[in-house]
């Protein structure tokens, strides 16, 4: 498999997703806007009093109704995501509504699904942390809590690389499919991954972790500007995210390709046509 043809279809893909379709770009910042609003509706010298911490200060009424509205609309933008999943070309516009967001709680349920396990194993490493560190100061230290936990920690490692891995093949799957339950198909998907090619895959992925520093290091100079640094976040953002699911459509449809059977007809011996004349003495 070839990386570079897979971004520059990738980046061609979303510059025609959005260059020249403004009223599309403006879409995908508006849904995004609350969640960016979060940072201006507290300051922070209010709350952090020198080392004092004032949660009083704090507009959780605010915060809360901003959050949840972002929650919801930030569904719409997954929906559109699901829709490049599908291998949509060109790229599709904001219609239907309410299948984008059925389609985005449902992408939002895969996730949720490959993730939960990391928060559970995470969670409980967490409290025997706490029961170790914390809850009994002056007591003998209980090694076995603490081997129990370096355990955990070494598999939450594990299980983080297997969702990464898995995952990120699965919501695709999910898109093309439309069931949740294909979505967490681990056999099915490394079926796909070992048709893309072990190594290949590994590479996309490595490529796509230099894509994504890049990114990150282009909105941090960005966010550093005074007052318009969060617009243009806001602006690049939608860009990367296409980027990002168009380039994975196109790593799942590589490994699709291979899976299907070949269509060219085996090769027929000609027919040699029966001669009409007679053998002699017939």
């Amino acid at each position: 498999m070839d990386i570079e043809p897979l971004l520059s279809d990738s980046f061609a893909y979303a510059q025609e997703a959005l260059v020249g379709k403004w009223t599309r770009w403006a879409i995908f910042i508006l849904l995004a806007l609350p969640l960016s609003l979060i940072q201006f509706v507290f300051d922070p010298k209010k709350i952090s009093d020198g080392g004092k911490f004032n949660w009083e200060a704090i507009p959780w009424g605010q915060i809360a109704f901003l959050a949840l509205l972002g929650i919801l609309l930030s569904f719409f933008i997954s929906g559109y995501m699901v829709r490049i999943y599908r291998g949509t070309k060109p790229a599709p516009d904001f219609t239907g509504w309410t299948e984008l967001f059925v389609d985005g709680v449902k992408l939002a349920v895969v996730w949720i699904l490959w993730v939960l396990p990391l928060f559970v194993i995470l969670a409980v490493g967490a409290a025997l942390a706490f029961a170790f560190f914390v809850a009994s100061p002056g007591a003998a230290p209980n090694w076995s809590i603490l081997g129990i936990v370096v355990l955990l920690l070494l598999v939450e490692f594990v299980l983080f690389v297997f969702v990464v891995l898995f995952a990120i093949l699965g919501v695709v799957r999910f898109a093309r499919t439309g069931s949740i339950r294909e979505g967490i198909h681990a056999s099915a998907i490394l079926t796909t991954i070992r048709n893309i090619g072990w190594v290949s895959y590994l590479i996309a992925l490595i490529v796509f972790a230099v894509v994504c520093v890049v990114y990150a290091i282009i909105t941090a100079i960005l966010s550093f500007i005074p007052y318009i640094g969060w617009v243009l976040v806001m602006i690049v953002a939608p860009f990367f995210s296409i980027v990002m699911a168009r380039y994975f459509t196109l790593v799942y449809d590589h490994g699709e390709e291979k899976a299907l059977p070949s269509t060219v007809p085996p090769e027929v011996p000609p027919v040699v046509p029966l001669d009409p004349t007679p053998a002699p003495g017939i």
